[in-house]
């Protein structure tokens, strides 16, 4: 959310350099720029530091599913019994392509997983292991 924010004050202030023109715009809007490539740098090194650290991942077991948390501590545990129903949804757009699962769990909180690739590995494995424990599939 603050990458977000952070990168619309900087479009922001480079459109009012541009549109007003004041004293030492070039280095206002070099200053500005650096800082959404920043941005975007340190959120392309955290993604893939984070897939090599095998933090925030989902773990499919013949048990259930285990979720990593952002430093990759356990943060949900679901068996397979504990599930009711299993919500997906998919945009494979070329701006915006994901696939969403809800576990709707039924003695507690649903717990949503987010699979940001086209043809990701995870999905016909978390599709098998969900018909092999009998399970029904919504969406």
């Amino acid at each position: 959310m603050f990458r977000r924010f952070a990168v619309l004050f900087c479009l922001i202030l480079l459109g009012f350099n541009i549109y007003k023109g004041p004293d030492g715009e070039l280095s206002k809007g070099l200053i500005a720029a650096a800082v959404i490539l920043g941005l975007v740098g340190l959120r392309a090194a955290w993604g893939w530091t984070s897939v090599r650290l095998g933090v925030r991942v989902c773990h499919i077991h013949t048990g259930g599913l285990v979720v990593t948390g952002l430093f990759g501590q356990v943060k949900h545990v679901v068996p397979w019994d504990r599930i009711a129903v299993l919500k997906h949804m998919s945009n494979l757009t070329p701006l915006l392509t994901f696939h969403r699962f809800d576990l709707v769990r039924t003695d507690a909180k649903p717990v949503a997983i987010l699979v940001l690739k086209a043809k990701p590995e995870f999905v016909p494995a978390l599709k098998r292991a969900t018909e092999l424990a009998g399970m029904r599939e919504e969406g």
